[in-house]
């Protein structure tokens, strides 16, 4: 009897020692439950990383900069806050239920709804007149949003003015000085002429004189540049490659996504516009 109580012992002993060496089944959930949210907030921060890097390149490439709320022009408190594409998105969700409660109408009033329905035709026909009314007057001068709004013509000014001593010249030294202090203090410049030396460059459509240098908050694509428009012939140019000198008047023109958002722009109206033979100093330091 002795050796089988001492039996059912040892027994009840070694049962609860292997008890004991099992981990803990909380434990193991709490601990993988904590590598879990771990690995999302990791994943989060990441794609948020991932943002702000997509959304700062993209920024340091886009030639306007509708979302800076200097030079905006505004007719409500939250228009600038609606871009072209979410205005018309949301026209259209609107005309669509609209047009289901119009449906609606009819199968359940029939005569009288179609009565109105005719009348809100004749509506639509004499609001979509005014459009076109509209548009073609702006097709005059305007054109379709977004446009931009270069209101000086060098043919007219390429005679007016004498560019062979210019007012100001850009040269080696304060080269993104000076072009920060055009778009800070441009109201000191305006209509002043000008001659500065640069890259050739064509971003979107857009032509910009520039070279490499320190970091800009009003230029494009990692250069300091300035833009230019002109009416001479840049086809034999080659964009971030050619060197050139612009030569011309500072001038002060509009951007516009919308009837009632528009933003300054500024500019160099270019009368001369000559492609040199050798690079200049192509990154500058102030």
């Amino acid at each position: 009897m002795e050796m089988e109580e001492q039996f059912e012992k040892n027994s009840r002993n070694s049962r609860n020692s292997s008890m004991d060496s099992r981990p803990d089944k909380r434990f193991m959930k709490s601990a993988i439950g904590s590598r879990a949210v771990n690995k999302k907030i990791f994943l989060l921060l990441s794609l948020f990383v991932l943002c702000l890097t997509f959304t700062s390149c993209k920024k340091a490439n886009n030639i306007r900069k509708v979302g800076n709320n200097a030079g905006v022009e505004s007719s409500g408190e939250n228009a600038s806050s609606l871009s072209e594409e979410e205005a018309l998105k949301q026209a259209k969700e609107l005309e669509s239920l609209e047009q289901k409660e119009q449906e609606s109408l009819d199968k359940e009033y029939g005569t009288e709804a179609s009565s109105e329905a005719e009348g809100k035709e004749s509506e639509e026909a004499s609001d979509k007149k005014s459009a076109e009314a509209d548009v073609k007057e702006s097709e005059k001068g305007e054109g379709a949003y977004p446009y931009d709004d270069y209101p000086y013509d060098p043919k007219e000014d390429r005679g007016k003015v004498n560019l062979e001593k210019p007012d100001i010249v850009v040269g080696d030294k304060h080269y993104a000085t000076q072009i920060n202090d055009w778009y800070m203090n441009f109201q000191d410049y305006e209509g002043k002429t000008v001659s500065i030396d640069g890259y050739y460059m064509n971003f979107g459509g857009y032509t910009l004189v520039g070279r490499m240098g320190p970091s800009c908050p009003y230029c494009t694509g990692g250069y300091v540049n300035f833009e230019f428009k002109t009416d001479l012939d840049l086809s034999k140019l080659k964009s971030e490659e050619s060197w050139i000198r612009v030569k011309g008047i500072l001038r002060k023109g509009k951007y516009s996504i919308s009837k009632d958002v528009s933003q300054l722009i500024y500019y160099i109206e270019a009368l001369e516009v000559e492609e040199l033979p050798e690079v200049g100093v192509d990154t500058v330091t102030d």
